[in-house]
């Protein structure tokens, strides 16, 4: 048993050592001073692994080029879980409040014909419905918290999703809120480009 144990653990650290290996120098700086930081600070791991390994499997992810990075974090929780729950859902109101904004100031330059109201409602369409079609995409990479003096959790959310998927996922949610209000059908030209004219730049 102690024998297959040393091998699960030799093969853990060699893996990370690869991964290690293949990050940009600036990734390694970071995980370097993010796990000795986290450390410091009193976080712990919910889950297996170090702070080096998890933070160096996270940029390898991201150094591929092909994956973007969300964050979420949650306060004062009775529970793990929960903790965990409301870490999730904060990183998806992120980037759905980032995504909102991109999409009205498109709206302003692209469907100059809508009015005030309608540009309020296609918007909030389509904050509800990415935030729908993104949790599918989004895959944990490590979860971090502290327990405080009041038995409550903090607690710290780190997510990959990829990067086509998240473009994907915007595309989807914008037709669908254009198809909902009407305005694919009426400015199906207009609704065309919108979506598909360089849109990808919002999963950067």
């Amino acid at each position: 048993m102690r024998t297959l144990l040393l091998l699960i653990i030799g093969c853990m650290l060699s893996s990370t050592n690869i991964a290690y290996a293949q990050i940009s120098k600036a990734s390694k700086k970071v995980v370097k001073t993010n796990a000795k930081q986290f450390e410091k600070e009193g976080w712990s791991l919910d889950g297996t692994g170090t702070f080096s390994s998890v933070l160096t499997a996270h940029y390898a992810k991201l150094d591929s080029g092909e994956a973007i990075e969300l964050t979420g974090n949650a306060n004062a929780k009775q529970s793990l879980n929960l903790a965990k729950t409301n870490a999730r859902n904060n990183a998806i109101n992120e980037y759905a409040e980032y995504a909102r904004s991109m999409v009205r100031a498109r709206i302003n330059t692209d469907l100059i014909d809508l009015n005030n109201e309608q540009r309020e409602n296609f918007v909030a369409g389509y904050e509800r419905l990415v935030i729908k079609e993104l949790n599918g995409e989004l895959k944990p990479s490590f979860y971090m918290y502290k327990r405080n003096n009041d038995g409550t959790y903090e607690m710290r959310a780190f997510f990959i999703v990829d990067e086509s998927a998240a473009a994907a996922a915007n595309k989807k949610a914008l037709e669908a809120a254009a198809e909902e209000m009407g305005i694919a059908r009426k400015y199906a030209d207009e609704v065309s480009n919108f979506v598909n004219d360089g849109f990808n730049n919002i999963s950067q």
